[in-house]
């Protein structure tokens, strides 16, 4: 019980807010039984139940947590980050519905195999589908999609910047973008530029 209510504290100290299953699964626990240890540790005052909008469930916050005034972030995500790996935390956050397409046969894939999503500010705003090419020395964009609300030619700059930087972590020397999404022209102009 005492390793569970640690998890769960963690959970919570790392999600921000969530819900009983959210934080049940940051440590892969069966939400039947965080849902004991999380009463424990709101009645210890150290979780606290809140209502986050739209959300059916109740949620929980580590007293401890502070709103930051704004969240400036450009990153590509990991199909494995604890941000998007629970799904329907991913859509109750972002409206971002998120699978890893590698384990799904190739004709059945909506994205492409190895997808990473692209967190720009407080939002999910894109998604590209990628390749190291060892043989060429090139980062090969499969296809770039933008969400309905995103801007391309505002959220093709910062992901620009964020492929080239994994390129050169990779040892790849450019980033090439194909024909495939929505987002790809605007991509392809931000890399020339």
């Amino acid at each position: 019980a005492a390793a569970e209510r640690e998890l769960l504290r963690r959970a919570a100290r790392a999600a921000g807010v969530g819900t009983a299953a959210d934080l049940a699964d940051w440590f892969r626990m069966p939400v039947a039984a965080a849902r004991p240890r999380l009463d424990e540790l709101v009645a210890a005052g150290e979780l606290t139940t809140v209502r986050v909008d739209g959300w059916r469930e109740p949620a929980y916050l580590d007293p401890a947590a502070r709103r930051p005034r704004r969240v400036r972030a450009a990153a590509l995500l990991s199909p494995f980050d604890p941000l998007i790996w629970f799904r329907p935390r991913t859509r109750r956050l972002f409206g971002f519905d998120f699978r890893f397409e590698i384990f799904v046969p190739q004709e059945k894939r909506r994205w492409g195999a190895y997808v990473l999503p692209f967190l720009w500010g407080e939002r999910l705003a894109a998604r590209v589908d990628l390749k190291s090419d060892r043989a060429a020395g090139a980062l090969r964009v499969l296809g770039a999609w933008r969400e309905a609300w995103a801007e391309p030619e505002e959220v093709a700059a910062p992901l620009a910047a964020e492929l080239g930087t994994l390129a050169g972590w990779l040892g790849l020397g450019e980033v090439l973008v194909a024909e495939n999404g929505d987002l790809a022209p605007a991509l392809r102009a931000a890399l020339a530029g």
